[in-house]
């Protein structure tokens, strides 16, 4: 749905052990910031995000905003998104809407089994679909970046290793598994600073994603080699 989906990543069964955050207390997650996004070298958009850590509830909310070329046309898009997590982190609700030059908008509650997901599309038809779910499904929709965060959120440090997660990507309406690895610490340079942040790998079926975060958690940079995608988190 969104222009140009740059990352998209598609359903896989990853043969490693699955694994998810039991921790009975809401993870210290609140955390706000601005990523620069960037394809092929060129700047294409900001994404500025805010998580907000409530009494029962987790609370990420993003807006994007994006200018590609596609066919010697300019695109603009302005997108939205709402995600609402309990506090073992698995979902509760999340809508997401796209204004611009496609205008689309979608809902999924999570709380009903099947989850029931919602779609209004470019054209404005509607599209109602219900999808079975796993109650601890990882939401990693298409270009919303502090979705990632929540993720690493999910590692298992102790455990380490590669571990797998169901995951869900609202907008393909594609759920699937993906994997993630932490291949440890790493100096690496951002914004001109050197710093020795914590490297993970996402994998799944038709794309890996490179993860770098403090030791806060708090993601600062995402990499996609294979599209030359970078969001970089401003100073």
């Amino acid at each position: 749905m969104i222009i140009g989906a740059v990352i998209l990543l598609v359903s896989a069964l990853m043969a490693c052990p699955l694994r998810a955050q039991t921790a009975s207390v809401l993870p210290n997650l609140a955390d706000r910031g601005t990523f620069e996004i960037s394809t092929g070298g060129k700047p294409v958009g900001t994404e500025t995000f805010e998580i907000k850590v409530h009494s029962n509830q987790i609370e990420a909310q993003a807006e994007l905003e994006m200018e590609m070329d596609q066919n010697g046309k300019k695109v603009e898009a302005r997108t939205t998104s709402n995600l609402v997590l309990d506090s073992k982190l698995d979902p509760v609700s999340y809508t997401w809407s796209q204004k611009g030059t496609h205008s689309s908008q979608l809902s999924v509650d999570f709380r009903s089994s099947p989850a029931q997901v919602r779609y209004k599309t470019a054209s404005g038809q509607q599209d109602r679909r219900d999808f079975k779910l796993d109650k601890d499904v990882v939401i990693l929709d298409d270009n919303v970046i502090d979705h990632y965060q929540l993720a690493l959120a999910r590692y298992d440090q102790s455990a380490g290793g590669t571990q797998g997660f169901r995951a869900f990507i609202p907008q393909e309406a594609a759920p699937g598994m993906v994997a993630l690895k932490f291949l440890g610490p790493e100096p690496i340079n951002i914004n001109g600073e050197t710093r020795t942040l914590r490297h993970f790998v996402l994998t799944a079926e038709q794309a890996q994603v490179s993860l770098w975060a403090d030791d806060q958690g708090h993601l600062q940079l995402v990499a996609v080699p294979d599209s030359q995608f970078q969001a970089i988190r401003k100073k």
